[in-house]
């Protein structure tokens, strides 16, 4: 079984920290986990640092719109599906005060902005006029 590059799920950390209190090797656990030494022993220095097996939230810049924010934004290119990124610009400038340049609106719907947990799956298309 080689997970290489997929993340352990919290019963898998689970079982390592129980299977390292019995007094298991790193070796031997990695060969019933399925993974390697290395990642077991990453799992078990969190554990002892932090005394949680759940995963750390990822670094990344935050959202500058807020679901509602961008909910909104969905619902006018719904409503409209001819409006241009430049109208949506300036409509959020005006509404949220917050400053979004079109270029950013356009490639965020082209790259799936309608993946967005609150947003549907219809407005994806978004005109460059």
């Amino acid at each position: 079984m080689d997970l290489k590059g997929k993340e352990m799920t919290p019963e898998e950390r689970k079982i390592i920290i129980k299977l390292r209190n019995e007094g298991k090797t790193l070796r031997e656990i990695g060969k019933i986990v399925g993974r390697t030494h290395s990642s077991i022993q990453r799992v078990i220095n969190n554990y002892t640092s932090s005394k949680s097996i759940i995963s750390k939230p990822r670094s990344g810049r935050p959202s500058k719109l807020t679901a509602r924010e961008k909910r909104y934004v969905f619902k006018s290119v719904r409503l409209n599906p001819r409006i241009s990124a430049f109208q949506i610009e300036n409509d959020v400038r005006e509404r949220f005060k917050k400053t979004l340049h079109e270029d950013t609106i356009r490639k965020n719907f082209e790259k799936g902005w309608a993946s967005w947990p609150c947003c549907s799956q219809e407005a994806t298309h978004i005109s460059c006029e």
